[in-house]
């Protein structure tokens, strides 16, 4: 469940930023359309000046979000390449410009081109910031059952469980790593991990479904071979669960 929290959380953030990213392309857009910089208002109508803008605003906002991979970086080699990033994507629409309009262009115009570009950066930026602040802290999700399980036995004996088998007043665990005694019922142990890939196959034994290796019938009784070499008897109670669940 707390995988599936987070699965959604994820989404959440993930299908609220491509809004905010989209409104921001939209508002971006539709002003400079109306405005007009860079003299698009005498060059195009207001369709045309649409189309430009909203290509030039396109790529700039999605483009942002390439330097975000530089995220783990120091901070001054964060702040250069965020500023790289502004200053070719500056000179990259600049060219545009020069090849679409039939004007002269020069160093003042690339300043006041570099600024909005650098606008446009930042917002996107603080757009991406303010989403991370206000989700609420990640959930650390709890430990499965099994790992929780686990922390009874030795720790040379921890590993992938395999099976349990009740002995008297004890269970003998046996994982990959080995096996071991605790003191525990095995009604306790099986409602510990119910949540985990394994099942009650007998009223003394408790197994782990990746480790069931095979299925043989025996004069009437169902036998599961583990992964450790041991024949697990499979009670008649049981046996429609077992068969549910893809052991034979």
């Amino acid at each position: 469940m707390a995988k599936l929290r987070q699965a959604m959380q994820l989404a959440l953030r993930e299908r609220r930023r491509a809004v905010l990213l989209f409104g921001i392309w939209a508002i971006v857009t539709l002003v400079c359309a109306v405005a007009g910089p860079f003299g698009t208002i005498n060059a195009f109508g207001l369709a045309g000046r649409l189309g430009y803008w909203g290509l030039v605003v396109g790529v700039s906002v999605l483009s942002s979000l390439l330097p975000f991979r530089a995220h783990g970086l120091a901070r001054g080699l964060w702040l250069g390449v965020w500023a790289t990033y502004t200053l070719a994507l500056a000179i990259g629409i600049f060219a545009l410009n020069i090849l679409i309009f039939d004007r002269a262009w020069g160093l003042v115009e690339f300043a006041e081109l570099l600024g909005q570009v650098a606008v446009i950066v930042i917002v996107v930026h603080a757009v991406f910031w303010l989403i991370d602040f206000a989700q609420p802290a990640a959930i650390n999700p709890s430990p499965d059952p099994q790992t929780v399980f686990l922390r009874r036995l030795p720790v040379a004996s921890r590993g992938a469980l395999v099976r349990i088998e009740a002995q008297d007043h004890y269970l003998n665990v046996v994982t990959a790593n080995g096996s071991a005694l605790i003191l525990m019922r095995l009604s306790d142990a099986a409602e510990e991990l119910r949540e985990a890939a394994g099942m009650s196959v007998h009223r003394s034994h408790w197994v782990a479904l990746p480790a069931v290796r095979a299925h043989r019938r025996e004069k009437g009784r169902d036998l599961l071979l583990m992964s450790d070499g041991t024949e697990v008897p499979v009670s008649r109670s049981n046996r429609a669960r077992a068969q549910e669940a893809g052991l034979f």
